[in-house]
């Protein structure tokens, strides 16, 4: 790895499970925990693990594909320490604990502040997404960049500023609303469709005073989204406003790992 370097990558990112990771040099934090069972929970912190020792996850709401009772049971195994915004504490107690006690679960709830984490300084911001669910993007701030990352929300406009400047985003871009149609799926409202994503990236390039270097498109529906599909809505929009995307775009994979991306 670049001494200098962060990282990020994708684990998972669908609707069915939601896994990416950030590192510096000395710190990897894992952003949502929502694996399917316990052995591969086990085994992707595991391989996370190797390189370097996971210094904290974070979550970002408590929605099953995020995190659940088999994922918690692993981190309190492994004895690893979960940050979560205050207002989610008794959303995963309800949600997820399913009788258990969880004694030795290390939770570390957050308010609306940041808080330092190893060679990172986090700044959460809340997003719209589904009624009665707190759900919270974050700024993380290390090594003198700025990344971005929201992976479930509905309207952007209000969280403009947290993605502006920023030298890496990760953002949802959900469904092709051609293929809405098609499929219709009434939660489909409270995740950002393709069209809004590029809005968003667009906003973001015209009040920034320097572009991105690369943006992932994340959380991509199965049945109402493609790669493809999301990544050409983003162009196009640049395209029609008479230029072309100044960063590197592409889509996370929905079940399997995303290349590193260094930043």
């Amino acid at each position: 790895m670049d001494r200098m370097a962060l990282t990020f990558q994708s684990i998972c990112s669908s609707s069915s499970g939601n896994c990416i990771t950030v590192s510096s040099p000395g710190t990897r934090l894992v952003i949502d925990c929502g694996l399917s069972s316990m052995r591969r929970t086990r085994q992707i912190l595991s391989l996370l693990g190797q390189e370097m020792a996971i210094s904290s996850i974070l979550l970002t709401h408590t929605h099953s594909d995020h995190i659940a009772y088999y994922p918690l049971r692993v981190l309190e195994e492994m004895n690893l320490p979960i940050r979560l915004h205050e207002a989610c504490v008794g959303p995963l107690q309800e949600r997820h604990y399913n009788g258990r006690r969880f004694d030795s679960l290390r939770l570390r709830p957050f308010g609306d502040e940041g808080f330092e984490v190893g060679d990172f300084w986090v700044r959460p911001f809340e997003v719209a997404h589904q009624p009665h669910c707190a759900t919270f993007g974050f700024e993380i701030h290390g090594e003198e960049k700025k990344i971005a990352i929201a992976t479930d929300l509905c309207e952007w406009e209000r969280q403009l500023e947290h993605f502006v400047d920023a030298d890496f985003i990760f953002v949802e871009s959900n469904h092709d609303l051609g293929l809405l149609r098609e499929r219709y799926n009434p939660n489909s409202r409270y995740h950002l469709p393709n069209p809004q994503a590029a809005k968003l990236l667009k906003a973001v390039i015209r009040e920034s005073k320097k572009p991105p270097r690369q943006v992932m498109l994340g959380h991509l529906s199965s049945q109402r989204n493609t790669p493809r599909l999301a990544v050409c809505e983003t162009a196009r929009a640049f395209e029609r406003a008479g230029g072309t995307m100044p960063f590197a775009l592409s889509a996370a994979p929905l079940k399997s790992a995303s290349g590193v991306i260094r930043i």
